[in-house]
């Protein structure tokens, strides 16, 4: 009886170690599992708001080409091929940001008028530039580029919206 006792005393002496050692295994699993699924949320918020950014980029990079048509075509009476950088936007909206795609197509729709001030514009010069010159009226173009202005500015809004929520998410 005394080999049991001893036994039993020895079982009893190696039962805390063998509940710390699945205890210390469990917790590095589990914060393993933890430390990856919030490294993977990081990573995945920081893929975000880059494409955040190179959307907005895309729309001031935009503004500048359509300012750039106007010049070279009306003005400079020389052709302007480049493409426009809304394309880049509207890739990024339908990848990315399915919730953005009524303001990109309000913004779509916002340079219409713009295009074809423009267009107009050009043929009217082209056609007879004496009668162009002293027909000339630029207040349709502003009038149409405002607009434009303020739809830039509803979707960049939205933007920084989504990014200022992925961000307190965070954290940050």
């Amino acid at each position: 009886m005394a080999d049991t006792f001893t036994y039993y005393q020895e079982v009893a002496k190696a039962i805390p170690v063998v509940v710390g050692g699945i205890l210390a295994i469990g917790g590095g699993i589990v914060g393993h599992l933890v430390t990856h699924h919030l490294t993977g949320k990081r990573e995945w918020d920081k893929f975000r708001r880059e494409r955040l950014e190179s959307l907005v980029k895309s729309l001031y990079a935009h503004e500048q080409w359509l300012l750039t048509k106007h010049n070279t075509l009306i003005f400079r009476n020389e052709d302007h091929d480049t493409p426009s950088p809304l394309d880049e936007a509207r890739m990024l909206q339908a990848l990315h940001f399915p919730e953005l795609l009524e303001e990109l197509s309000a913004l779509q729709q916002a340079q219409i008028p713009i295009l074809q001030f423009i267009n107009d514009q050009r043929i009217a010069r082209m056609a007879n530039q004496e009668t162009w010159m002293k027909a000339w009226n630029a207040e349709p173009f502003n009038e149409a580029y405002r607009n434009y202005l303020l739809t830039v500015g509803v979707v960049t809004t939205k933007c920084r919206n989504m990014l200022n929520g992925s961000t307190r998410k965070m954290g940050l």
